[in-house]
């Protein structure tokens, strides 16, 4: 009886994951990233898929809408910070915060890595002013994570494919993520042309019209038309 008591609690010890502070550095194709977690908050699967989602997506990001962006970037695991995840500005324009709480809660949405790489990517001056408007950046980087993202389906994320009544185009993240997604199926280059303005400083809402030869708001409005007409045949 003694032996049964001993064993049990060891076996329920060794099915529980274990955490372990890490402190790593890795390069590849040229991209050199180093993960922090001093306070042993992640377990080494969810660690492993974290980095490996890092490397999938934002080379790609970067060599697609902007080589220039940093070469070295900082993961950091933070217990303290009661968000999901966050590029900060200045000296922490290249570095990811995450909430290890979050992903405690949510441990295959890692693709989360693949929206705050892109804000890195991004790089833009002024962020929520009128030259770099935050739903249009958060809608980039959400759409971002629809084309490079590794295994949104596991995460429970997707992009919406119905427009809500409170939906709008400064509606951001996915929403808008979603709008761009259309706009850059029927006009290639449009996210492109929109990420490189924001990143000189000169979006103005007249570049859509420029990129698509239609205003904003009737460019919505065809959008909303066009994911009704879908719904309808499905």
């Amino acid at each position: 009886m003694r032996l049964r008591c001993l064993i049990a609690p060891v076996v329920a010890l060794l099915a529980v994951p274990a955490a372990h502070a890490a402190d790593i550095q890795q390069t590849r194709e040229g991209v050199t990233l180093t993960y922090q977690d001093p306070s042993a908050s992640t377990v080494a699967d969810v660690r492993d898929r974290i980095i490996a989602t890092f490397f999938s997506t934002y080379p790609r990001e970067r060599a697609d809408f902007h080589p220039g962006a940093p070469a070295r970037v900082r993961i950091v695991m933070d217990p303290a910070y009661d968000g999901v995840a966050y590029v900060g500005e200045k000296e922490k324009s290249a570095t990811i915060t995450i909430n290890p709480r979050w992903l405690q809660k949510h441990p295959h949405d890692t693709d989360l890595v693949t929206h705050e790489a892109m804000h890195i990517v991004q790089g833009y001056p002024g962020y929520a002013s009128e030259q770099a408007p935050s739903w249009l950046v958060e809608g980039i980087a959400d759409y971002a994570r629809d084309v490079y993202g590794v295994d949104n389906a596991s995460g429970g994320w997707a992009l919406p494919t119905q427009v809500k009544p409170e939906h709008n185009v400064d509606t951001g993240y996915r929403v808008t993520g979603a709008f761009l997604k259309w706009g850059e199926a029927a006009h290639p280059g449009l996210v492109k042309a929109l990420d490189g303005a924001l990143r000189q400083g000169r979006y103005t809402p007249s570049l859509w019209k420029q990129h698509t030869g239609t205003e904003l708001p009737a460019l919505w409005d065809a959008y909303v038309a066009a994911q009704a007409a879908a719904a309808r045949k499905a």
